[in-house]
């Protein structure tokens, strides 16, 4: 399991009278000081919704005679996203986590915590274990049950299931992990979570009162985002829309600036058709000039040079949504695009400003009026103003984006195979994929497959190595001034010749299968060789030529010789180069 994750201060807070997390300094309804909450960091939290409600219910069975939603229908129900190997998330009742939920080797598994059993105690139906008068004490002191303090145990124990551990009276004092043995010596509950005693105060709370707790908190939030939206008035505003919360609140803040812009939807090709439905829905509502940039086949057309995208190993961010950004982008020149971001999200994010620039697309300028605003932040405000957001959320997604991503969860990807026919077929392409490469079928089955080089303790976890991918291979040796270029396999004669015109012939010379290059463009003739081979035709080399000199022919780019200056601008960073092969200097 991954340590906790500092982005900057947990903002939530919990108020004990009004039974509704705080964000502000002050309860807005009972002006009283809330208190602080023990959950991990970052502390990114979010209302619970329906389907996570129906996800909470399946997996308690086994532990409550009643359905859970219907046990906590009337309270605030918050949930914290938390770092793990996969989806897992600490469930918040009454500012007390009550139990951890994480996916794991295919299902989804819960820690329990003393306070869960206290607040359903006349719901309980199994999974306990009492210890004896002497064994108690021990583990109210961090110690482990051993089998000779068990004094009894419900019937329907299994190994490694997470168990309440009671006294004599029937009170809960810890909870932990069941360890079964043949002799009756040995651990008998592996304790986790000790009862630290302190009372429960129950208070009834909706989504209305939880606003009504933070209207100052809110309305001061708004209030800084729309003044700083407001000194971007008179400049080329563009707001970048994806469907999701974030981008809605980003969107949503840059009408009430009253400056003027215009919205750009990106279509992947990969999703949720709910998405594009519900984009199309948000234009129509506020009258807003949304352009709708179509990337077609782009990722299926780069699958077979690439492989499957991995968190490590994104080309398809670049090919699909870069690439396509910058041809939309190429004729608006200098332009400021609001995008829906937040620190909180990941330590990339968390390193930026709420200003900053893309490498790979030039001419534009990022700003995100939300950059400290934590997840729960934006929900509320989203309810507060009533705006209408994605079903996906509803259904218990954190994130909406691409229904393939390799940056979901495998617990995320069980809601959407649930819900999208199409994942079903991204993952009979997998299968195909890694039976080829003769590899387990594991790095399906447990999504292996998001990583293109697997982390050790995954590796060691569950016995498999990296795919060797087939690709483009060079080797570079220096020489005196001079660079030799060995090449595995040579591209296409016309394509390389082509793309070389970029640069002045005297600089370098082409033999069977290596090209001598001057030390000065060694790097640019490096780059070029993985274009002419490996070009999928995303489109952002295009967006660097001044001179329109570079058009894509067959979905892949090529060079307009009578109109290219050979000033290399075009030679920025490029999937083709960035992920398409070895580079390995000798």
């Amino acid at each position: 399991m991954s340590g906790p994750v500092y982005f900057g201060r947990i903002m939530v807070k919990w108020c004990d009278e009004c039974g509704v997390p705080v964000l502000g300094k002050r309860c807005d309804i009972c002006n009283n000081v809330p208190r602080e909450m023990k959950i991990t960091p970052p502390g990114e939290t979010r209302i619970s919704f329906e389907g996570d409600l129906k996800r909470f219910d399946k997996i308690l069975d086994v532990y409550l005679k009643t359905h859970f939603s219907d046990l906590v229908r009337n309270y605030f129900v918050l949930l914290n996203r938390i770092p793990h190997d996969d989806r897992a998330e600490e469930v918040i009742l009454h500012g007390e986590t009550i139990f951890t939920v994480f996916y794991m080797d295919g299902k989804n598994h819960v820690s329990l915590r003393p306070k869960f059993y206290t607040l359903f105690r006349e719901h309980i139906k199994g999974k306990w274990v009492i210890a004896d008068r002497g064994a108690c004490g021990p583990i109210r002191e961090g110690k482990n049950l051993m089998w000779p303090g068990v004094k009894e145990c419900s019937d329907d124990i299994e190994e490694n299931d997470d168990v309440f551990v009671l006294d004599e009276n029937g009170e809960c004092i810890a909870t932990g992990i069941f360890k079964k043995s043949e002799t009756g010596h040995g651990v008998a509950v592996k304790i986790k979570h000790i009862n630290d005693g302190r009372e429960i105060k129950k208070v009834e709370a909706d989504l209305d009162r939880a606003i009504n707790a933070n209207l100052n908190y809110l309305k001061n939030i708004e209030e800084k985002a729309v003044r700083e939206i407001k000194k971007l008035d008179g400049k080329n505003v563009l707001v970048s829309f994806s469907g999701g919360k974030d981008s809605l609140v980003s969107l949503y803040l840059t009408i009430l600036s009253g400056i003027r812009f215009r919205a750009f939807f990106l279509n992947t090709g990969l999703e949720f058709p709910e998405t594009v439905d519900y984009v199309r829905k948000i234009s129509i509502k506020y009258g807003i000039d949304m352009d709708i940039i179509d990337s077609g086949n782009s990722f299926f057309n780069a699958l077979e040079h690439f492989g499957p995208p991995g968190r490590d190993y994104r080309w398809c961010c670049k090919v699909c949504k870069l690439g396509p950004t910058t041809r939309y982008l190429i004729d608006k020149g200098e332009v400021y695009v609001i995008i829906g971001q937040r620190k909180y999200e990941s330590f990339t994010r968390y390193r930026n400003s709420n200003y900053w620039e893309n490498e790979w697309v030039p001419n534009q300028k990022a700003f995100s009026p939300i950059q400290e605003w934590d997840s729960l932040s934006v929900w509320l405000y989203i309810l507060f103003k009533k705006l209408e957001y994605n079903t996906w959320y509803e259904r218990g997604m954190w994130r909406i984006g691409c229904y393939l991503c390799p940056s979901q969860d495998m617990g995320d990807f069980e809601i959407v195979r649930e819900y999208n026919e199409k994942f079903s077929e991204w993952e009979n392409y997998l299968y195909k994929y890694f039976r080829k490469y003769d590899n387990s079928e594991m790095m399906v089955s447990h999504g292996l497959w998001r990583w293109n080089k697997l982390p050790d303790h995954l590796k060691k976890k569950y016995g498999v190595g990296d795919i060797e991918r087939e690709s483009l291979k060079t080797e570079v040796e220096f020489h005196e001034g001079k660079v030799l270029i060995k090449i595995n396999k040579m591209p296409d004669e016309k394509r390389l010749k082509n793309m070389l015109r970029i640069l002045p012939e005297e600089l370098y010379k082409k033999k069977e299968n290596h090209i001598e290059a001057d030390g000065s463009v060694y790097d640019k003739v490096l780059q070029i060789i993985y274009q002419a081979e490996e070009c999928v035709g995303c489109g952002i080399c295009t967006g660097r030529c001044r001179y329109n000199a570079i058009e894509l022919r067959d979905n892949r780019a090529w060079i307009v010789e009578d109109l290219c200056m050979g000033c290399s601008a075009c030679l920025g960073p490029c999937p083709a180069f960035v992920f398409g092969g070895d580079h390995e200097q000798v």
